[in-house]
């Protein structure tokens, strides 16, 4: 037997997990519930529990309408609550004065959006729009509006004057602002836009895009020649496909304390790093597409792993150095917790080496359920370093036959 009490919590229970999806029109109504009456050997051994489980019921001023069933008591057959019926979603949000407000809001807010904004692509997201806070929303009004008006400004993203906007909030919000635009590719979990789609984002509201600078060391003299002898610079991907000389070498480090530890120099060639996930920027620059070798040194952890075969995919045919089991192994200590894996399948663009190290990482995360990583940075450099000029030095031909540290490592265990 299911007392008001249960049945009132169990309706903001309901109205939380599906009052989104209802403002879309979902949901089966009416909405019956069950009471639970009590079955024929409570009305037989607790008689009286029944009767005031029905006098609870008959003082009920909660939403919906209860259905009553004859029951056989001992006594003779009595009304007893069966169901409780409700007939439409605004009866479920009255079982409690917030969620009567929040269902008042959605629907306010959606039919203004739904004059205002006739392109709109928000079904994804009612839920997020619903719970933003009344300046939040007034914001998200005013930005839709100017730039529906103005929908090739030309200005960058923080340069646009729309009322009561700071600098960061409209990077924050995008995916409700482009949905009010009509673009349904959102995510209703998140306000942030990924990083892939940044300059998509510029695209559609017609905004300038900042620069992307690559970070870029210069290993040898007679290049930096070129550039006032520096050995370290940002620039543009258009910047750097102008350069009258190109290195025929090229060392690409996810991060940039690395490149700024090798001071030696090496004769044409150049280290670009930094830039992480962002290997697309990479492969854009031409004379990496036209270089002997490239050498590519990650973390290890599955991200690096993930990043190393984009590159790869985009047509780099990058060697990898550190990147094995038996450099985790040999420097395990210095691992710390790390991502667990962003994708569901193996990286299709990994050696024979890489692949055995991403299945080990991603058991690991499976069994401890987080990531291992280990950061390129932490390695010792008095270890690591000689073996990186070596590599520097050489000539590789083979994507597989890259050196990596297993054999090597012997020297350290002498």
């Amino acid at each position: 037997m299911r007392r008001p009490d249960e049945i009132i919590a169990s309706l903001r229970g309901r109205f939380s997990d599906s009052y989104a999806d209802w403002a879309r029109g979902g949901g089966t109504w009416p909405m019956r519930i069950s009471l639970r009456p009590p079955a024929p050997s409570e009305r037989t051994a607790h008689p009286v529990r029944c009767h005031e489980w029905a006098a609870d019921w008959a003082t009920y001023t909660g939403p919906g309408h209860v259905e009553r069933a004859n029951l056989r008591f001992p006594t003779g057959t009595h009304p007893m609550p069966k169901t409780l019926v409700l007939s439409r979603p605004g009866d479920v949000a009255r079982a409690h004065p917030d969620d009567q407000a929040t269902w008042l809001r959605c629907g306010r807010r959606l039919t203004e959006l739904e004059n205002s904004f006739p392109r709109a692509k928000f079904h994804r997201l009612v839920r997020r729009i619903t719970q933003l806070d009344d300046a939040d929303y007034a914001r998200l009004v005013h930005a839709a509006n100017w730039l529906t008006i103005n929908p090739t400004s030309g200005l960058f993203l923080r340069q646009l004057p729309i009322e009561g906007v700071h600098t960061k909030w409209l990077a924050a919000h995008a995916t409700l602002v482009l949905a009010l635009l009509g673009d349904e590719s959102v995510d209703e979990s998140t306000d942030e836009v990924p990083l892939s789609r940044k300059r998509a984002l510029h695209d559609r509201l017609g905004l300038c895009v900042v620069p992307e600078l690559v970070q870029v060391t210069v290993l040898d003299p007679a290049l930096r020649a070129q550039f006032a002898g520096m050995r370290h610079f940002a620039a543009t991907v258009e910047d750097l496909n102008r350069w009258p000389q190109h290195p025929t070498q090229v060392l690409i480090l996810e991060n940039k304390e690395t490149a700024f530890a090798i001071t030696d120099d090496y004769e044409r060639t150049v280290v670009l790093h930094g830039h992480g996930a962002h290997v697309d920027q990479y492969a854009r620059i031409t004379w990496v597409r036209q270089a002997e070798r490239v050498i590519y040194w990650g973390d290890i952890d599955l991200p690096g792993l993930q990043f190393v075969s984009d590159l790869r995919g985009m047509g780099i045919p990058a060697h990898t150095v550190f990147t094995d089991i038996d450099t985790l192994h040999h420097f395990r200590r210095l691992a710390v917790e790390g991502a667990p894996p962003q994708r569901t399948a193996t990286p299709p663009h990994l050696t024979t080496a890489e692949r055995e190290l991403y299945e080990h990482l991603t058991a690991y995360s499976a069994k401890h359920g987080t990531g291992l990583l280990l950061e390129q940075e932490r390695l010792p450099w008095e270890d690591v370093y000689p073996m990186l000029r070596n590599f520097l030095l050489e000539r590789v031909t083979t994507l597989e036959s890259a050196p990596v540290l297993s054999g090597v490592l012997d020297t350290f265990r002498k």
